[in-house]
């Protein structure tokens, strides 16, 4: 799926701010409209995108400063690497204790991370960047429909992005009343 939508989608499913925090959330006492998140939302966003960052976003930028431009051939094999261990269970669970263990706090944001790498397994559809969620103990992947080909994948993402922003808005709406 679209890097960005992944960001949108993790963040509002694990932040206080989106419909994790549900009717309490992070708002209590806040006024100004600069004010309508935390610290959480952020840090979802961030793990939402995370595992495309840490492999594409290398290669991209990789290619960005050496003034090749943003291309998707000429891929070095250890971006691939970084892709299989940022799209594995085996990673996700690896690198989810040990920053669960460092800052207890960063149990809701980084299920983000996990949420992502479900989400790309249907809608990654065949090609290089199919989803080895059970790396490296199999090569297993599954060829679902692609994104980038698929208008309904793409838009139908952001809806739901949409949706679950619209979700939060309304339990947020609903506690002021309350």
């Amino acid at each position: 799926m679209d890097t960005l939508v992944h960001g949108a989608i993790g963040a509002a499913l694990c932040s206080r701010t989106g419909l994790a925090g549900g009717r309490r959330g992070p708002l209590r006492g806040r006024k100004r409209w600069w004010e309508f998140s935390d610290w959480t939302l952020w840090a979802a966003f961030f793990f939402g995108i995370f595992p495309d960052l840490a492999s594409l976003g290398i290669h991209f930028m990789m290619d960005l400063f050496t003034g090749n431009g943003v291309r998707w051939h000429g891929i070095p094999d250890f971006i691939f690497v970084l892709y299989d261990v940022t799209h594995s269970l085996l990673g996700i669970a690896v690198c989810y204790g040990l920053l669960v263990a460092w800052k207890r706090a960063l149990w809701l944001p980084a299920l983000a991370w996990p949420i992502h790498v479900l989400m790309d397994v249907p809608t990654h559809g065949q090609g290089i960047f199919l989803t080895p969620i059970l790396w490296p103990f199999s090569d297993w992947t599954f060829a679902g429909w692609s994104w980038w080909l698929d208008k309904r994948i793409f838009f139908g993402s952001w809806w739901l992005a949409g949706g679950l922003w619209l979700a939060a808005g309304l339990m947020r709406l609903s506690r002021r009343k309350a």
